[in-house]
């Protein structure tokens, strides 16, 4: 369990607050550690984060992407490192829960939640507020106000995105070096992993004539509908489907002729190579026999010892700007 969960269930155990007795309760970004903490009530819990949501489901917890219902008897936020979605997800939760029921948000410091406290004393009363864990936590009762959705932001002029996805208000440096150096004779069937909002698909599709096919996957649910709708509008023209899938851990039993991507490197705040490392697993699983994948990493980053060991041949393609772009053949 993490110590953003426990200070969200700090003042539950300590008797400053109590779970309803009646009615479900809607847990915004909710994990497994949460619901299972509150398994003597009923909790639905939604999780838009694909990893998180396959450990909620195989746990036999009600999960569902998106908000769904409404009218429920409590409301528990837990906080991500995005501003503005946290802000969000408690005027979602507000807009959800019976009038007069509680909506109690928590998260580490380092995210925000004592700021997010502070910003929304304008717009609610703030019940009651608690610090441990190295977080914060604080309730407040539900007006039932309905929840404006945050405004589609357009990235280089032709991508819409949202607040809360991956470089949601600029292309990534890195994904634009990656598109640059995309091979002109890569052709078939490809498959862009941790697609995010879009932006190498589209490029592959513009750049490469040879290609046939591309399959987006991206683990952020909202992220994999934004990227649906950008491959609609900007690449109508290419053969595609958007899955929303654990690319380091799920096998979608495809099989394609190259494989590109940009892969995510964080897990919370903390730097994990061991994400990029297992989304080269997943691609070379998706590979056909001499099938090509191409990536682009920061420049710290050891990928090229994965690469060597997992892949036929690898190399270097470019090095610039604090990035680098990868080549393996399977």
């Amino acid at each position: 369990m993490s110590d953003a969960t426990k200070t969200l269930l700090h003042p539950f155990e300590t008797g400053m607050l109590d779970l309803p007795e009646t009615g479900s309760v809607l847990a915004l970004n909710g994990t497994e550690g949460l619901v299972h903490a509150l398994k003597a009530v009923n909790v639905d819990a939604v999780q838009d984060f694909r990893p998180e949501f396959l450990k909620l489901e195989r746990g036999g917890c009600r999960v569902t992407p998106e908000i769904e219902g409404k009218d429920y008897a409590m409301a528990l936020v837990l906080c991500g490192r995005h501003r503005q979605m946290n802000e969000q997800h408690v005027l979602e939760a507000n807009a959800r829960v019976a009038q007069g029921g509680l909506v109690v948000v928590a998260g580490f410091k380092t995210d925000g939640a004592d700021s997010l406290r502070k910003r929304l004393k304008d717009r609610f009363e703030i019940e009651g507020q608690a610090a441990k864990h190295h977080g914060n936590v604080f309730w407040l009762r539900a007006d039932g106000a309905p929840a404006e959705e945050l405004d589609t932001m357009l990235v280089d002029g032709r991508f819409e995105t949202r607040p809360g996805m991956f470089s949601a208000d600029r292309v990534d440096p890195g994904s634009a070096l990656l598109a640059h150096h995309l091979p002109m004779d890569l052709h078939g069937a490809v498959a862009d992993l941790g697609a995010g909002w879009g932006y190498l698909s589209v490029e592959t599709a513009a750049r490469c004539a040879k290609v046939k096919r591309i399959d987006l996957y991206e683990a952020s649910h909202a992220a994999a509908k934004a990227a649906q709708a950008n491959m609609k509008r900007l690449a109508s023209a290419m053969l595609s489907t958007t899955r929303w899938l654990d690319a380091a851990a799920e096998d979608p039993r495809e099989r394609y002729d190259a494989v590109v991507m940009n892969p995510p490197f964080h897990t919370g705040r903390s730097g994990d190579p061991d994400v990029g490392r297992a989304m080269i697993a997943g691609a070379w699983r998706l590979l056909k026999p001499g099938g090509r994948l191409l990536l682009v990493a920061n420049v710290h980053l050891p990928y090229e010892a994965t690469l060597a060991q997992t892949f036929g041949a690898s190399g270097l393609v470019a090095r610039e700007s604090g990035f680098k772009v990868l080549w393996a053949r399977k």
